[in-house]
């Protein structure tokens, strides 16, 4: 079997890459393009397996200190590059105040741990916005190179063994790695995306094919190629397309048996129709830089977004021009001159340890200090709510904001099982016992209300997470698996077994309305599985609810709709503008159902009441500031920061002393 240059697999790495790209950009008849990465992983798998077999045929060994050297020169100029101009991009195209969050991104980017990064980032309900962070992609670079790490190693002492017991022992890791797929698919389908585990089976799956290939060429392999490689290049196009409903794992794994054929039978029979039209120069030219351009097709897309207000067909062909000819200029200025370096070639470990010395430089200086730069955007305006509600004759927007530490200010959780209901209780007083329970907005609040327990006398419990609904029969799928998880222990069986327990004299209920069909319907359902519409099983569930929590508390509090941007981004706009009158909030008109729900409930039963805070925290309304004596207001478009929480504790206790349960 000849191991030789094949060029229509340069042809194939075209297709994979450009999937992606139209994927991102928005098309709709794109959107399984996100499969173009699970050909990349087969490919890689299946070229370095076939390199590394090579040079241990013909050597005997393989040089560890070469291979990784020649990962790092092939791999680590270009990704550098990208992180510090993309770093530099988003200076001129988005506020200081949404950038403090990406610098994380581009670290974790230029350490290939990308992954775990934003495996973990899903997890956290405050981190809002991954999808649109520039260092996105740089995931799936991280399940290669941490593929590679131990790889070599694994490969080397396979090699000592017979062909048949190599690739056994691939195809039971292949295994393994399918299993873990398919089991994170079912508990959190983040998870199966992300994770290295999940998806080490796609690589193997290349190093498996490689290996079955070792033996010698048959005339029966080169016809059955006729037929594999346009059937595998078919199913890659149908599985990127829109035409087929089925889950990211499902398609993933179906884009890995339609890579193997495709790859095998490029690989058997170059004389194919395919093979020839893969190898045509265009196509290999694309597939040569295919590495820059999906280094640079997604910065280009998130700052298009950013600048432009157009459609996805617009952004395509956009983002493909730039992303492409910034690649063409990266080959042939930098990654070439880099890989072709005879001096680089002659070195073993020290290009990979330099390397890797000066991304983790790059990681800790440049990228931080880049992307923190206190610059307002000049290429764009975020949108502020409009001339009709802006305040002219506002202050200025503070100088010294500490934008990430403003981000970070959210609070904190709280709650407790049956087993240790002491963990609930978080001040003891001597007066009466409030429980606190809802979601992120009351977790903003804890700090306020601890705070107010400590100078009153009372005794504070909680049960607050973020991310959940404080009715128990009711489950948020907008939350991550492990999230959602939390929040069955926190609230399913909760007010049955724990709050008897804790028998507070007043329970505060403060929780995000979770009722308009826009953005709830489908996304928040019954945990029994009845279909019912929004907002009826929104009251239905906050009854049943309230039932139990009067069977046992004296009085309850529905706190109403706190008034928040909901449509913009504060922090993004003040870091975007001068005056900060320019993002204030309206306070909207009416109320929401939920607040209607609240007030039916309380006319039904003396032991419930509602209660309006905004009195505390907008007494400025109609129009409530972004910015208050100093102090920054929202931390997003639906959290105050705790820090003003807590300085307007004094406003909140007014009103809880009017309501007949202080």
């Amino acid at each position: 079997m000849s191991w030789t240059y094949r060029p229509q697999l340069d042809g194939l790495r075209a297709v994979a890459v450009y999937l992606v790209l139209l994927f991102h950009a928005g098309l709709p008849w794109a959107g399984g393009g996100f499969i173009g990465v699970d050909l990349f992983f087969v490919l890689s798998g299946f070229l370095v397996t076939g390199v590394i077999l090579a040079e241990i045929r013909e050597t005997g060994s393989l040089r560890l200190g070469t291979f990784y050297s020649r990962r790092v020169r092939r791999l680590l100029p270009a990704a550098l590059v990208v992180v510090v101009a993309t770093s530099l991009l988003f200076v001129l195209v988005a506020p200081v105040a949404r950038r403090v969050a990406m610098v994380r991104d581009g670290q974790s980017a230029l350490l290939y741990v990308a992954n775990w990064h934003f495996l973990w980032q899903s997890g956290d309900y405050f981190a809002a916005g991954i999808d649109k962070s520039p260092f996105l992609h740089f995931w799936s670079l991280a399940v290669e190179e941490q593929y590679y790490v131990a790889f070599p190693l694994l490969l080397l002492l396979l090699s000592r063994t017979s062909r048949r017991l190599m690739a056994a022992a691939l195809v039971a890791l292949m295994a393994l790695s399918l299993a873990a797929q398919l089991h994170w698919a079912g508990v959190d389908a983040t998870h199966a995306y992300y994770g290295t585990d999940a998806r080490l089976y796609q690589l193997l799956a290349g190093a498996v094919c490689a290996v079955a290939m070792q033996g010698p060429s048959r005339q029966r392999e080169r016809l059955l190629a006729a037929v594999t490689t346009p059937l595998g290049l078919a199913g890659l196009l149908v599985l990127g397309s829109g035409l087929l409903d089925v889950s990211a794992s499902t398609r993933g794994i179906g884009a890995t048996v339609a890579s193997v054929l495709v790859v095998h039978g490029l690989h058997q029979h170059e004389a194919t129709p395919v093979a020839r039209w893969l190898a045509r120069p265009v196509p290999v030219f694309l597939g040569r830089i295919s590495y820059g351009t999906y280094l640079w097709h997604w910065p280009v897309i998130v700052a298009l977004g950013a600048v432009l207000d157009v459609g996805p067909v617009v952004v395509a062909v956009l983002a493909a021009a730039v992303a492409t000819g910034l690649a063409a200029a990266s080959y042939e200025v930098l990654e070439m001159p880099i890989r072709r370096s005879a001096r680089l070639g002659r070195a073993r470990w020290y290009p990979a340890a330099a390397g890797v010395a000066v991304s983790a430089l790059v990681a800790v200086t440049v990228v931080p200090w880049t992307l923190q730069t206190d610059r307002r955007p000049s290429l764009v305006a975020v949108a502020a709510p409009g001339p009709a509600v802006a305040v002219a004759s506002s202050s200025r927007v503070p100088p010294d904001i500490d934008w990430a530490a403003v981000k970070d200010d959210v609070g904190k959780e709280g709650t407790c099982t049956a087993r240790a209901v002491a963990d609930c209780t978080v001040v003891r007083g001597d007066g009466p016992h409030v429980l606190l329970v809802g979601d992120s907005q009351a977790e903003t609040l804890v700090p306020m209300f601890e705070r107010l327990a400590r100078e009153h006398d009372l005794t504070l419990s909680l049960n607050v997470l973020a991310g959940c609904p404080w009715q128990e029969g009711l489950e948020n799928l907008k939350a991550s698996a492990g999230t959602r998880h939390e929040c069955d222990e926190a609230r399913v069986g909760w007010y049955d077994d724990v709050l008897p327990l804790l028998h507070p004299d007043v329970v505060i209920v403060l929780d995000r309305p979770r009722d308009d069909p826009d953005e709830w319907q489908g996304v928040l359902r019954r945990r029994d599985g009845r279909r019912q519409p929004l907002q009826e099983a929104v009251y239905q569930t906050s009854n049943e609810t309230l039932r139990k929590i009067t069977a046992v508390a004296p009085r309850t509090l529905l706190v109403q709709r706190l008034v928040m941007p909901e449509t913009f981004d504060p922090l993004d706009c003040l870091s975007s503008v001068r005056r900060a009158g320019r993002c204030a909030v309206p306070v909207p008109l009416g109320v929401t159902p939920s607040d209607g729900y609240n007030a039916a409930a309380a006319a039904r039963s003396p032991k419930v009441e509602t209660v309006d805070l905004n009195p505390a925290f907008c007494p400025t309304a109609p129009v409530c500031h972004a910015v208050a004596d100093g102090k920054v207001v929202y931390r997003d478009d639906h959290h105050f920061t705790a820090r003003y929480g807590l300085s307007r504790r004094d406003q909140v206790w007014r009103i809880l002393r009017g309501t007949e349960a202080f």
